[in-house]
């Protein structure tokens, strides 16, 4: 489906690495029509080039570090050092100020991963990363990419959670929405009984929060990965 750059606009970003100013694109809000949405919060368009997680990640086109709003902007010396030289050294300039093909918007989130890696950001940075790629895989209907991106996602959304470092790098996320996406993304990934203990953890907070949707869906997630557990035993069996 064609683009139509009118549903889109440029961001003035300032690489935290290096400083170069740069622009990128963007997706206006409300531009585009809601499709649906899936249980692990993977959101559908109309047209999906023009889904905003495509857009997530700026890349400076000057030294190569990547990021995304969530970053930490703090930058250490030895930091710098270290992005130079396993980053910047090697980069050949290319902009990714425009707009991006599915395949264009995967490079960029596997920049911002490693990025992520040489920065040392928060885990739940790092997961959520991993998530929007494993995403913008099941969007090309490419299962095993999309799997193995999961399996990531779901490892650093359990150091996140362990080590509690959502609570200052997320706003968005909670106690609730963590539990709930560590198992469902459990549950996509048929680890049925880590899925089951966690949903379950997630309908112990019904009286220490107000978020009675995440409550619901946990319930019925849990009941779901119950059935899907019990076939796969019999399979097994």
């Amino acid at each position: 489906m064609a683009v139509d750059s009118d549903c889109l606009y440029d961001k003035n970003c300032a690489c935290l690495h290096c400083g170069t100013t740069f622009t990128s694109k963007r997706v206006r809000s409300g531009s585009q029509p809601f499709v649906k949405r899936d249980t692990d919060f993977c959101t559908y368009f109309k047209n999906q080039r023009l889904n905003p997680i495509l857009y997530t990640v700026y890349v400076c086109p000057a030294c190569g570090f990547a990021f995304t709003d969530q970053f930490d902007p703090v930058m250490p010396p030895l930091v710098r050092k270290q992005i130079h030289e396993k980053l910047t050294s090697k980069w050949i300039s290319k902009n990714y100020g425009i707009i991006r093909t599915m395949e264009e918007a995967m490079a960029t989130y596997k920049l911002a991963i490693y990025s992520a890696g040489l920065k040392g950001e928060a885990h739940s940075v790092k997961a959520g990363l991993y998530l929007r790629l494993a995403w913008l895989h099941r969007f090309t209907g490419n299962a095993a990419e999309e799997r193995r991106f999961l399996n990531v996602a779901v490892e650093e959304y359990e150091r996140s959670y362990i080590h509690s470092d959502y609570i200052k790098a997320d706003k968005e996320m909670s106690e609730a929405r963590i539990l709930y996406l560590i198992g469902e993304l459990m549950r996509r990934v048929e680890r049925y009984d880590q899925a089951i203990r966690y949903f379950a953890k997630v309908a112990e907070l019904k009286d220490r929060t107000i978020e009675t949707g995440i409550i619901n869906m946990a319930r019925d997630q849990w009941s779901l990965a119950r059935e899907e557990y019990r076939l796969k035993q019999q399979q097994i069996v």
